[in-house]
């Protein structure tokens, strides 16, 4: 059985979150240079709290890529259908994904997911060890567009 956790959706819909993510502005550049330095950061934050440190998986990356891309090209958050994505992506178990939109580091965007409950939830998330993380640039919208998934 696959349980999936979703955080951020008070947070997405103050953020103007929508489904649609029919391309509106023009994806420039796409990374996932930093998720080792998230995983260093998260990692940090787990042990902190009693967890164990997550490493990065180039699948769950793909994942993040996918939708770090699709929501830059909208210039919109949103978590579109996560549960399909992990399936495309070979994901099983538990999984969660944060996006966050207009930090310009990922240091930026993982301290507002610390500071959102749902967010702050995901990382925190007990069943976690692995994540993958990109970033999308994009001309028009937030600029910057983060996405973080988490997953066993």
């Amino acid at each position: 059985m696959k349980a999936i956790a979703f955080g951020a959706l008070a947070v997405l819909a103050l953020a103007g979150c929508a489904s649609d993510l029919s391309p509106r502005d023009t994806v420039t550049a796409v990374s996932t240079t930093d998720a080792g330095s998230a995983a260093t950061m998260i990692s940090a934050y787990r042990v902190a709290h009693g967890l164990s440190p997550v490493t990065v998986d180039s699948r769950l990356n793909r994942a993040a890529e996918h939708q770090a891309r699709a929501v830059a090209g909208a210039g919109k958050l949103s978590h579109g259908n996560f549960g399909s994505r992990m399936d495309e992506y070979g994901i099983a178990g538990y999984s969660a994904e944060n996006l966050s939109a207009g930090s310009p580091t990922v240091d930026g965007a993982i301290a507002r997911w610390k500071a959102s409950p749902g967010h702050n939830s995901n990382l925190l998330m007990p069943q976690a060890r692995k994540i993958g993380l990109a970033r999308a640039d994009a001309k028009g919208g937030y600029g910057r567009y983060w996405a973080l998934v988490l997953g066993q």
